[in-house]
């Protein structure tokens, strides 16, 4: 009797040291998906906030990008014309992706782009033909101001007047040497917004100063 009782409590205390344990494995289990939890559900929110975050610096790019080309674009469009810049573009282009930086450095170097525009000193180079421009534009106005220096020292004149008009027209025979890189650097301005190389302002005094001295030599000599 005694030996049944024994074993009773013993059977009795194996099954609730089970009972526990399992209620311990079950609280620990418990305890560590909730932890679990709530880590992805904190990581989940850093990941809104920080969606969140991009969005607004994405509008907030957005909003600067198109009030920044709109100026840019009026701006060209006052340089160029409007009719050949056409309606301001809006808008980041779909399905392309770009840097915060990069874009506003891109729209930093379009504004110094105009402003070198408004110059005539765009970071180009005009065509290699314009050496031959640069040379006939020095030799066409070598050749005006000898006609110039000609029209001056024409008609019947006394001494003392024939110095003075002899004075201004080697005066004008100098400017216009003097006025052909002017002429020239003004051409280029408008035609392709550059400034003259060296080469074309070389070419356009040496014609000139061949021009003057070639035509002078022939429709001045003896005046």
């Amino acid at each position: 009797m005694d030996t049944e009782y024994a074993d009773a409590i013993a059977n009795y205390l194996r099954g609730r040291e089970a009972a526990e344990a399992e209620l311990k494995a079950a609280d620990e289990a418990y305890r560590a998906e909730t932890a679990a939890l709530t880590a992805a559900a904190d990581t989940a929110r850093a990941n809104r906030d920080a969606a969140d975050h991009a969005a607004a610096e994405a509008a907030t790019l957005v909003a600067e990008t198109d009030k920044t080309v709109a100026v840019l674009w009026r701006a060209l469009g006052g340089f160029v014309g409007h009719r050949r810049t056409g309606h301001t573009p809006y808008g980041h282009a779909a399905g392309t992706e770009a840097d915060a930086a990069a874009v506003r450095a891109r729209l930093s170097r379009a504004a110094r782009l105009l402003d070198l525009a408004r110059q005539g000193e765009l970071p180009i180079e005009a065509p290699r033909h314009t050496e031959i421009t640069a040379a006939a534009v020095g030799a066409a106005i070598g050749a005006i101001a000898v006609a110039l220096a000609a029209w001056i020292l024409g008609g019947e004149t006394d001494g003392g007047e024939k110095a003075v008009r002899q004075a201004l027209a080697a005066v004008t025979l100098f400017a216009g040497v003097a006025t052909g890189p002017v002429a020239l650097g003004a051409w280029l301005s408008l035609q392709y917004r550059v400034r003259p190389r060296p080469t074309q302002t070389v070419a356009c005094v040496t014609a000139a100063v061949v021009a003057t001295c070639a035509l002078a030599g022939v429709f001045l000599r003896g005046m």
